[in-house]
């Protein structure tokens, strides 16, 4: 939600703006007789010092150290934008509803990336760092349950999870027995069971929160992820394995050992292990690389065991032995074990590791939950069940026709989030807004997440200006020059707004400028194809209208033109060709296509409206400058420059 701040009448605060006021209005005398070191330039009453136009200049991002000469340059830009913004301000665009919508969706947006880029990533990526450094080993019992089941249902599901957790810790079921009497099954696969050792980054975020924050031995109270509840059993914690980029000889049939053999045997006499892996390898995928298939660690998706093969080699050998995995028999070679130069190498990997996981998601969606956490949004579960009850108890009337269902309820709060709250009312108008055509008794539970989600993108903006007070100056700086690109168009750009009688004056003035020179009026013709192309020719040529090609199914694009617009190859060929000729086939836009000249234009003067377009860019920097001038004379505006020269010598005296 975004609101404009009301001004305070106590009497100190307008004593307080009336002497600042006075100050400012007569700062250009002040100045005049005793000019601060400080002090570049004045605007009306406004007083431009030396740190305002570092400021502007380095938010142009250009040149983040600028010389002497370089702010001499700049400054009397930076004066002529502080003078529009001063006419915009009194002129109302600050106020301009327009613009203050732009406003407020560019804030929203920004607000989304300030959070990400400042406050999300940074928190999550130590957590990341922290947790790459072990590995973990667990089991889990797992009963599905879809994202909106039902309340009934979720309740259920919980319930039987936590008769399992107690089944487990009173010690009369162990984890694969609890994980066959009460996980669910999916294409006849139970859905829990025994985990191989990973790390972070592999599984999704509630899981790997719940199990990075156990103790060796310990079971997780019940843990909702998007599949359902888990109850996690940590059985043991090491450090992580290195990673080892791994290169294989492969054969896809198992028990092939003796072919594989006499290969490894090969390679023992001396056979270069390229020649190998072209003749006999049949990865293929990997052939023209050597046989490297790439990292492999203990976080890949390859078969729990093929995983353990490689990660208990010896990486000091040239090669392994025949080893036989559920994919087929391979001789491995270690290329490498990942370690990383310095601290920095490692978190530049670690933050693309970030980037690829579960994590971490630059989207509103994931900005909004992260903060609901960790701002600790909070629900009403218990209105929601009323009002559900109150819903699905109601008629098959639309919301629109249904307005005084749950009534009592209306000014209960359904959230709350740091000071803002969202009643029973405001989520019967949002219904209004997007659902009005569904009954009362369709409701759903996502009508409660979507609105949640709604809640608290309003909330957003205004949130994060209260936790980052130096947001503004992001915010503002777009706001300001919101209103700079609108008094600009409408000051100088806009054509409704000129005297027309200044661009009649410069046309009938200028003669020269305003012509046409000699122009060719042809029809270009392309088609995919040469036969296409050819067949079009012909129709041509027979006395048919390039015009008509598509209307007599030819497949071909057909453009005409006596502007003269366009410009180069290939249409420098135009003035080598004779009026009714067809040119030459050439390529055009990656298609073959030909010129039909139709006439030659002679060069003429423009009319007054074919040349309005141009006389109005022409006349754009003179009424730019007028309207400057304009400016400079109304607010008295005063340029310093030698001050930046002596700004310079302080700073390389000290």
């Amino acid at each position: 939600m975004f609101t404009r701040k009301g001004y305070s009448t106590s009497l100190f605060i307008i004593l307080a703006l009336s002497i600042l006021t006075l100050y400012c209005s007569s700062a250009p005398n002040v100045l005049k007789k005793n000019k601060s070191v400080s002090v570049v330039g004045t605007v009306g009453s406004e007083i431009i010092e030396f740190n305002d136009l570092m400021q502007g200049y380095m938010s142009g991002g250009i040149n983040q150290d600028p010389s002497a000469a370089e702010l001499k340059d700049f400054l009397p830009i930076y004066l002529n934008y502080r003078a529009k913004l001063l006419a915009a301000s009194e002129a109302g665009y600050f106020e301009n509803k327009t613009i203050l919508d732009e406003y407020a969706m560019y804030a929203k947006q920004a607000a989304y990336a300030y959070w990400l880029d400042r406050e999300i990533k940074p928190t999550i990526f130590e957590q990341f760092k922290s947790r790459y450094n072990e590995e973990l080993k667990s089991s889990h019992v797992l009963i599905s349950l879809l994202p909106l089941a039902p309340p009934s249902d979720t309740l259920a599901a919980y319930n039987r999870i936590m008769e399992a957790r107690e089944l487990f810790l009173s010690g009369e079921r162990t984890m694969a027995e609890l994980n066959e009497e009460y996980s669910s099954t999916r294409n006849g696969q139970l859905m829990g069971g025994d985990l191989p050792w990973f790390s972070v980054g592999v599984t999704v975020g509630p899981f790997e929160d719940a199990l990075y924050a156990l103790e060796e031995g310990e079971l997780s109270m019940p843990v909702r992820t998007q599949f359902g509840y888990h109850i996690i059993h940590l059985e043991e914690r090491r450090e992580r394995t290195p990673a080892r980029n791994i290169s294989h000889i492969f054969i896809s049939r198992r028990g092939d050992i003796e072919k594989m053999q006499d290969l490894y045997e090969q390679l023992e006499q001396g056979t270069p292990w390229m020649n190998l892996v072209v003749e006999f390898s049949e990865d293929r995928a990997s052939v023209s690389n050597e046989g490297n298939i790439g990292w492999v660690s203990y976080s890949s998706r390859y078969d729990q065991a093929f995983i353990d093969s490689v990660m208990n080699l010896d990486p000091s050998l040239p090669y392994s032995r025949p080893i036989e995995s559920t994919y087929g028999v391979h001789i491995f070679r270690v290329d490498s074990v990942q370690t990383f130069k310095n601290e920095a190498a490692k978190d530049e990997f670690l933050t693309q590791e970030l980037d690829k996981s579960s994590n971490f998601e630059r989207s509103n969606e994931f900005v909004l939950n992260w903060l609901s956490e960790q701002y600790k949004l909070r629900v009403n579960t218990k209105l929601i069940t009323n009002l559900t009850n109150s819903f699905t108890s109601a008629d098959s009337l639309p919301v629109t026709q249904v307005l005084d269902v749950a009534d009592g309820l209306s000014s209960d709060t359904l959230f709350a989030f740091q000071g803002g709250t969202a009643t029973a009312t405001d989520f019967y108008d949002y219904l209004m807004e997007t659902h009005s055509n569904k009954a009362l008794n369709q409701v759903q539970s996502s009508w409660f997440s979507d609105y949640q989600e709604y809640f608290l993108d309003s909330e957003l903006a205004n949130f994060t200006l209260n936790v980052f007070p130096e947001f503004s100056e992001q915010t503002d700086s777009y706001h300001r020059g919101l209103v700079v690109y609108q008094i600009n168009e409408d000051s100088v750009w806009s054509s409704v707004t000129i005297d027309s009688t200044l661009l009649i004056d410069r046309y009938l003035n200028n003669n020269t400028d305003y012509q046409f020179d000699t122009r060719y009026y042809y029809h270009l013709v392309s088609a995919r194809y040469d036969s296409t192309l050819k067949k079009a020719e012909e129709f041509i040529v027979q006395g048919g209208h390039p015009d008509s090609l598509r209307a007599n199914d030819f497949p071909v694009a057909v453009m005409s033109d006596s502007t003269g617009i366009f410009q180069g190859e290939p249409f420098t060929r135009l003035a080598e060709m004779e009026v009714g000729n067809i040119s030459e086939y050439f390529t055009y836009n990656n298609r073959k296509a030909f010129f039909v000249l139709n006439d030659v234009l002679p060069a003429r003067k423009m009319t007054f409206d074919e040349a309005f377009n141009r006389l109005l860019s022409d006349y754009q920097p003179i009424r730019e400058e007028n309207w400057l001038q304009r400016l400079r004379n109304k607010y008295q505006i005063q340029s310093y420059p030698e001050v930046i020269d002596d700004n310079f010598a302080t700073l390389d005296a000290n």
